[in-house]
């Protein structure tokens, strides 16, 4: 018998990644969005899901089932600020005239529902 310990606010029993970290939530109806730029075809898709209390789950849309990466709002708001501040970004020379451009935010580039979403959630 395995031991696992009921979630105290849906009162199911939590997986095993759960237990001991404060940061887990509860995916199950989670809606996850992704770049409008991602397409099956993609390389990576990336997915993020927000909960109402400012906590963001990330994880690999073409493999959801490998594991979801947990972050605080507040390691959320470093790694978008960084991201602003290009400190990911890749030198050029490595890019496509395309990639350059999306890169650069010439693109428009918005969120858009994954077609992964269990049923009809709207996006929050």
């Amino acid at each position: 018998m395995s031991e696992q310990t009921p979630d105290d606010r849906t009162g199911r029993e939590l997986p095993p990644e759960a237990r001991g970290n404060e940061k887990w939530h509860d995916t199950t109806h989670a809606v996850w969005m992704r770049s409008s730029l991602s397409s099956e075809d993609s390389d990576a898709i990336v997915e993020v899901a927000k909960f109402d209390d400012g906590f963001r789950a990330v994880r690999d849309g073409k493999n959801p089932d490998k594991g979801i990466l947990f972050f605080t709002p507040a390691e959320w708001e470093a790694f978008v600020l960084g991201a602003k501040d290009g400190e990911f970004d890749i030198p050029e020379e490595y890019l496509t005239p395309e990639e350059i451009a999306i890169q650069r935010g010439e693109v428009p580039v918005k969120a858009v529902p994954s077609p992964l979403n269990g049923g009809s959630a709207a996006a929050g």
